[in-house]
């Protein structure tokens, strides 16, 4: 499939093309550098200055009560402005340390090769069973057919859920898949064996759905749980219907890759999250990667027929969907009278 990446590709140099639906390969991440190991550099070099200080003070020498008493009073200035100096270097880190704490990681998470979000319906109660919502293309392989949509399906889903540093707070286990669809959009919902209140008591923050798409304009961010990294850029609309291979998906958020989003496999099903509301409006699914039109990358289709293939241009489907479809019961309903996602077919 286009934009899956490595772990399902065939090995033909041809089928090497073969990379677009964004979930992940099995590249190895790089470990980051603690910032631990670069802060006692920093805080070595100030203590080995402020030691030499007090050597120097403490040594009482008489060789420097003679010919070197000029000396003596040049470094005895230095000390004197030591504390004012170092007081204006430890300022910035002060200031940092209090600073709010980092929350771009906020209700995100990490799923087998894609990424997700942690959302929470509107009329949800805290002892309401936690939801997380990433794309139909990342429950299972083979994928979903074009077609094909699951409702209500007991799979078990080992799924790690982030602090807003991008820690690994907690990790859980989906126990209900509520939906999953690849037609006309790709979304995937799992219901936790977790709360909101349990996740809350382990320093996980779930996010909100917008009630409408996102606008030409918006500036939006997509945080990835899998890479623990995160992309910012402006949308360019969206896209009046989206071909992949056999999948069709309607009104896909347009992400450009030159602006700011240049995602990559593992990027499958994060957040894209409003930058002015704080609300998520879609989630990241697709990207073009070269090759074939409408095969090894998405090309749009106009309304009036026009087919093109966007260079550097990703994609994500709409999550406000998902709101017209919340029972009375607090939990997702596809029967819910005005609900907006495909049923599956009879």
């Amino acid at each position: 499939m286009s934009s899956i990446w490595a772990s399902r590709t065939p090995r033909s140099s041809k089928s090497r093309r073969v990379a677009v639906m964004i979930s992940a390969s099995r590249t190895r991440r790089r470990a980051a550098v603690p910032l631990a190991a670069v802060v006692p550099r920093v805080g070595s070099v100030l203590m080995a200055a402020s030691l030499g200080s007090d050597a120097l003070v403490a040594g009482g020498d008489p060789v420097w009560c003679d010919a070197r008493m000029a000396a003596l009073g040049l470094r005895r200035l230095l000390l004197a402005l030591l504390p004012a100096l170092l007081g204006a270097l430890l300022v910035p880190l002060s200031s940092a340390s209090a600073a709010a704490p980092d929350s771009r990681f906020t209700g995100t998470a990490r799923l087998p090769g894609c990424s997700g979000a942690v959302v929470r319906w509107a009329s949800a109660i805290d002892s309401d069973p936690a939801v997380v919502i990433t794309n139909g293309h990342c429950v299972r392989s083979p994928f979903l057919g074009a077609r094909e949509t699951l409702v209500d399906v007991k799979q078990f889903k080992r799924i790690e859920l982030l602090d807003g540093a991008g820690k690994v707070a907690t990790t859980v286990r989906g126990t209900r898949l509520a939906y999953a669809t690849m037609y006309r959009t790709d979304l995937a919902v799992y219901e936790l064996r977790e709360s909101y209140a349990d996740l809350a008591a382990a320093g996980v923050i779930p996010l909100t759905l917008a009630t409408r798409g996102p606008a030409r304009g918006d500036r939006i961010r997509i945080p990835s749980g899998y890479w623990v990294e995160q992309r910012a850029c402006t949308t360019t609309g969206t896209a009046h219907r989206l071909h992949e291979r056999a999948w069709d998906w309607q009104r896909s958020i347009r992400l450009p890759a030159r602006d700011g989003c240049r995602i990559r496999g593992g990027y499958s099903g994060s957040p894209i999250v409003s930058r002015d509301t704080g609300e998520v409006v879609g989630i990241a699914n697709t990207g073009y990667v070269g090759g074939r039109r409408c095969i090894d990358s998405a090309c749009e289709e106009s309304k009036r027929g026009r087919v093109v293939m966007k260079r550097d241009m990703n994609y994500g489907q709409q999550t406000w969907l998902l709101t017209t479809c919340v029972g009375a019961d607090r939990r997702f309903d596809l029967s819910v009278a005005g609900c907006r996602l495909p049923r599956p077919r009879s």
